[in-house]
């Protein structure tokens, strides 16, 4: 649908870019108008951070994968949702209300897209699931709930359900008019090709949750995007957990189950911290006993993206994966780049060889509760890990301990934190303060010297086009010193610089303020980042003492390097003319356009 220009302009005031990309990632201001992080875009990872988020101008840009544009753009890119969807959270976020659609059913019913019609699918497939829970033939499921120790209301709280069979659900999603393909496409069916008995293929579709308890996987806006499936009994060939594969709706590593919930309770209550376990299972039986801010990786590996959708609802995660050695190593590979990416990262020493569903069961939720308070801040668990892979009472062992716990420590940017970790080392090894002291700061091998991201410049930019971008930036911002140059009068060399400058010309004949976001809205995707340029400009010279005389000295750039060009073009015509009497008026405006030049 068509949206009131009125509406959107109020919806991207509500929503600044600044806060809506904040939810992903760590923006550092730079200068008035810039914000810069490495850029949190899927399918884009970077060490040195180019993506900006322009706050005067509202719209961001990444220089490393060319992505850009205004909030709605990017509420777009990091949800994997459709124009209408992304206006549709922006509006909740902002608390409006979408506006009324007057069109008849059969209109909407045209313009729906692809995706709403998936949706609309892999819901129906939900609820199809539920009510075969309730079933006769369910018996066996409903034991294995039981005996997980589930009551009926966590079951309904989190959509779980049963699948019989092969054909079920392909049988009743047909009925309610869906295709194949579209069922293929959410990946709630798989295609099957084998050979008749004449030796030609021939293919069918079946439910690839067959036999197996399902679990709805729900996105934060509440749509059902996959399933999870667990077998109720161990099966040669077949593993014990089964998901959706990656669909257009699902994409795993930018997905936690359970964030649906989490949303809910964040409203509900507010939350300061998110636990993060490994799987459904043991997301439910943390809900049920009354760990509500709990989310799950479905897997071992922890992402970016999981990192940045964390970061929207609390500032510290405390990961709690299982207490074997997998569940422990693939804690520590994700540990540092969820710090890395703003969060408070905190973990849970579970006894070996059990996962919090365990805990839960044999020793309560309290017990539980207790391990939460003494979870481990992010360094500290790093050297608790290296402790378990020597051996304290051999003294080469000890001595390679040691070696590698002061690695660690000397990452540690705080005094204070350092100091503790080092008593706590010293406790352990029996060593004395002093000599660890000395060992950390002798030893330049170990010492880490944390250097704050170098955004890359375009060294190769001439004084000339800067100059440019300050005049432009300086007259978009209402600088006083800039209100009296008549911007006709430079001679701007940039096609967009041209445009802007006849920006600021009409907003002046008509007395208008001029305000940079408004102007944003009139360039392309290519333009703008040369536009961000200009904005950028004032970045590192906008309130400083010299500000003006730095905008005269542009002025003055500007000005010699036209009259410079007015020289050469004269140079040229003076060349080439055969008459006498010209050649004397070329002469003459040689000679004042060089008095000229030699004021600069």
């Amino acid at each position: 649908m068509a949206f009131d220009e009125k509406f959107l302009d109020e919806l991207k005031q509500k929503n600044n870019i600044v806060d809506v990309v904040g939810k992903y990632c760590v923006l550092k201001k730079r200068g008035n108008v810039n914000h810069w992080a490495c850029c949190p875009l899927p399918g884009h990872t970077e060490k040195t951070p180019s993506f900006t988020v322009n706050e005067a101008g509202q719209f961001f840009k990444c220089f490393g994968c060319g992505k850009g544009g205004d909030v709605i753009t990017f509420v777009m890119i990091m949800e994997n949702l459709d124009y209408l969807g992304a206006i549709r959270l922006l509006a909740e976020w902002a608390g409006m209300s979408m506006p009324e659609d007057t069109r008849d059913y059969s209109e909407i019913a045209k313009e729906r897209s692809d995706r709403d019609r998936l949706l609309a699918l892999m819901k129906e497939t939900a609820l199809f699931y539920v009510r075969n829970l309730a079933k006769p033939e369910a018996e066996e499921f409903n034991s294995y709930i039981s005996r997980r120790g589930f009551d009926r209301k966590t079951v309904t709280a989190f959509g779980m359900g049963a699948s019989f069979d092969r054909f079920g659900l392909v049988n009743h999603l047909k009925q309610k008019g869906y295709t194949e393909e579209e069922m293929l496409k959410c990946g709630v069916c798989k295609k099957k090709v084998r050979a008749d008995e004449n030796g030609k293929d021939t293919s069918y579709i079946y439910d690839d949750q067959w036999g197996r308890l399902i679990v709805p996987i729900i996105n934060n806006l509440g749509n059902v995007i996959a399933f999870g499936g667990r077998l109720l009994e161990a099966k040669p060939n077949f593993g014990k957990y089964n998901n959706t594969q990656e669909t257009s709706l699902f994409i795993k590593n930018r997905t936690l189950y359970n964030i649906n919930n989490l949303k809910k309770e964040k409203n509900l209550h507010g939350i300061t911290d998110v636990i993060m376990v490994e799987g459904y299972m043991d997301t439910i039986a943390l809900y049920q006993a009354g760990f509500r801010n709990v989310v799950a990786s479905m897997g071992t590996s922890l992402t970016v993206e999981q990192a940045r959708t964390i970061k929207r609802y609390a500032d510290t995660v405390i990961i709690s994966y299982d207490g074997d050695g997998a569940g422990q190593k693939a804690t520590i590979r994700g540990l540092e780049m969820f710090q890395k990416e703003g969060l408070n990262v905190k973990v849970v020493r579970l006894p070996e060889g059990l996962d919090p569903d365990d805990v839960i069961k044999k020793y309560g939720a309290d017990k539980y509760r207790e391990l939460l308070i003494e979870a481990m801040p992010l360094v500290d668990f790093k050297i608790y890990n290296l402790k378990k892979s020597y051996n304290l009472k051999d003294t080469q062992s000890k001595r390679k301990y040691l070696n590698e716990a002061l690695k660690v420590i000397a990452e540690v940017e705080s005094e204070s934190e350092r100091e503790d970790l080092l008593r706590k080392l010293g406790h352990d090894t029996n060593t004395t303060f002093e000599s660890l002291k000395r060992d950390l700061d002798k030893n330049s091998g170990i010492k880490v010297q944390k250097e704050e991201p170098v955004i890359e410049r375009n060294s190769s930019l001439d004084g000339l086009k800067n100059a440019e971008r300050f005049i432009l930036c300086a007259m978009l911002f209402n600088k006083s010193y800039a209100k009296s140059t008549n911007p006709f009068l430079i001679n701007f060399t940039d096609q967009v610089h041209i445009r802007i400058c006849d920006i600021i010309s009409e907003n002046r004949e008509e007395n208008k303020e001029i305000f940079p976001a408004t102007v944003a809205k009139l360039f392309d995707e290519k333009e703008l980042v040369e536009y961000n340029a200009v904005l950028s400009s004032g970045d590192n010279v906008f309130g400083s003492n010299t500000e003006e005389r730095f905008y005269i000295d542009c002025l003055n750039t500007v000005k010699k390097a036209g009259l410079e060009s007015d020289l050469k073009e004269l140079n040229a015509v003076f060349s080439q003319e055969s008459d006498l009497e010209k050649r004397k008026q070329i002469v003459k405006m040689i000679a004042e356009i060089t008095a000229k030049l030699a004021k600069y």
